[in-house]
């Protein structure tokens, strides 16, 4: 039997220990844990293939952290030290890495229901219904793409999209485009735009760049700023605290673009977007742009309303502590942003996470 099953499975009501909700990094290396521990527990993949999640982004994606800090547990990633994988080669690692351990991975199994069931839990996938004592959400922390209401005022002749469509610079045959969000995603997307020979603007605050990626983040390959990432930058922490304050109202920080590269490449960097005038974007300072295209690198919001539950905050977010929901036993979460470090979403640092709440659901912490 192949241990990737492809198809969402039964005609009947199954029951496990525990159902991990999502086949990502956060769920693959929550069922790694869980395995170790003999643990009766099934993978649920909306996603036809394992790794899915990173072949859908676009086509020139590289990971920001280099293949030595890129490891889940009990597997390197196979490629040299300080290479930066492809977005292609993360998706073939983790499809590796699932068969590899044998993992219970079922794909094409979207779930649309979430609900306490008695002492555990109730999860309804449209071609089946499951239960399980414990359930662990890794559904990862890019969910719903996220545009402005003032999107719907621009005008309807304007070419538009979220950074979630676009695969390269084909994506968008307009000669002029504005990208909107000067995080990582939108620096990125704006070079690719600007050397393929449009002329752009990007639009948004200063978002910082990644320590890790600087100048004194490769001092002794890495490793010290990888560890601060790690074990000081935590929710323990006051500076951690401070940093994970900022980074829930701002732009991903630049990975390997810097703002004057974007600069020097020709785009032009401007303010934030404050609104629309007569259907043309216009900047905070008033000034109006007559642009081609638009692109929205303005992120993704938590999509959790399948949870029937009264789980989440006022911001959308589960409340939870390192992962566990005090007010529903048996419920965890995985791979969230800063869950309890920086790394914590990242391919190379959700394996702390992914231990603990293993240990949480099994009883060995």
């Amino acid at each position: 039997m192949s241990t990737e099953q492809t198809l969402a499975s039964s005609r009947m009501d199954e029951s496990f220990d525990t159902i991990v909700i999502g086949g990502g990094q956060a769920g693959l290396a929550a069922g790694y844990f869980l395995a170790r521990q003999h643990e009766n527990f099934m993978i649920l993949d909306e996603n036809p293939r394992t790794g899915d999640s990173w072949r859908k982004r676009w086509d020139s994606l590289r990971l920001f952290t280099p293949s030595k800090f890129n490891n889940l547990p009990g597997s390197r990633f196979p490629r040299p030290a300080d290479y930066l994988p492809t977005k292609n080669e993360a998706a073939d690692y983790l499809e590796g890495y699932a068969q590899q351990f044998n993992l219970p991975v079922r794909h094409k199994v979207r779930v649309n229901h979430l609900s306490r069931n008695g002492n555990g839990y109730h999860i309804s996938t449209g071609d089946s219904n499951l239960s399980a004592r414990n359930v662990i959400v890794a559904t990862g922390p890019f969910q719903a793409p996220y545009t402005p209401p003032i999107a719907g005022e621009l005008d309807a002749s304007t070419l538009q999209l979220h950074s979630s469509e676009y695969c390269n610079s084909s994506s968008i045959p307009a000669e002029s485009v504005l990208v909107v969000g000067a995080g990582n995603s939108g620096a990125e997307i704006a070079l690719e735009l600007v050397r393929a020979g449009k002329r752009v603007w990007l639009a948004g605050r200063d978002v910082g760049r990644i320590p890790a990626n600087g100048p004194l983040g490769k001092v002794f390959g890495g490793h010290p700023i990888w560890w601060f990432m790690n074990h000081v930058l935590t929710v323990n922490t006051p500076i951690g605290r401070k940093v994970r304050a900022s980074e829930s109202h701002r732009g991903t920080p630049l990975g390997r673009a810097r703002r004057d590269e974007l600069a020097q490449a020709g785009i032009e960097l401007e303010p934030r977007i404050s609104g629309m005038q007569a259907g043309k974007p216009q900047f905070e300072d008033g000034r109006v742009l007559d642009v081609e295209g638009v692109l929205w690198a303005t992120g993704f919001l938590p999509s959790y309303d399948w949870i029937d539950l009264p789980i989440l905050g006022e911001d959308g977010y589960p409340k939870h502590s390192r992962g566990i929901v005090q007010d529903a036993p048996g419920l965890y979460f995985l791979g969230l942003m800063f869950q309890t470090a920086l790394s914590s979403s990242l391919l190379g640092g959700v394996s702390t996470d992914a231990a603990y709440i293993a240990g949480q659901v099994t009883g060995k912490n």
